[in-house]
């Protein structure tokens, strides 16, 4: 494993895919990034979708909606980490979501998701979370 801890990022070199039901989310979502200097991003407004997309791109992380309407965040993160979607089973996920249960984020840790973080975000929440779930640390 390489030790990333002191590399600096280079934002245009990371491809993030954002999955919510909401629109508006994702395109909240996306303006974030692109003030932290993500510029390539790829969207899907449903879990089908963002199977696409994990089996057609290569992703360096994913921000996912837990409640989706016909298969959660939580249950596209788990296939994902099994291996059955793409072929990178450590892609970095971290959850976006209005879902503060513990259950869920419980269920989200277990899983093996990177990340939590709460509706509504800020670039600099999210800035630190994409740090952390790729192994920097934040300059």
């Amino acid at each position: 494993m390489n030790d990333t801890s002191n590399k600096q990022i280079n934002w245009d070199a990371i491809t993030c895919l954002v999955v919510d039901d909401d629109k508006f989310s994702r395109t909240f979502v996306k303006t974030a990034l692109y003030q932290i200097g993500i510029k390539n991003t790829k969207e899907a407004a449903t879990t089908a979708e963002a199977t696409e997309i994990l089996r057609s791109y290569k992703v360096n992380v994913i921000l996912l909606d837990h409640q989706m309407p016909e298969q959660t965040g939580l249950e596209l993160a788990k296939q994902v980490k099994e291996g059955l979607i793409g072929d990178d089973k450590e892609i970095p996920i971290i959850m976006v979501t209005v879902d503060t249960k513990e259950k869920t984020v419980l269920d989200a840790k277990s899983i093996g998701i990177h990340e939590y973080l709460v509706k509504p975000i800020s670039p600099l929440a999210l800035k630190k979370r994409i740090c952390t779930a790729l192994g920097f640390k934040e300059k």
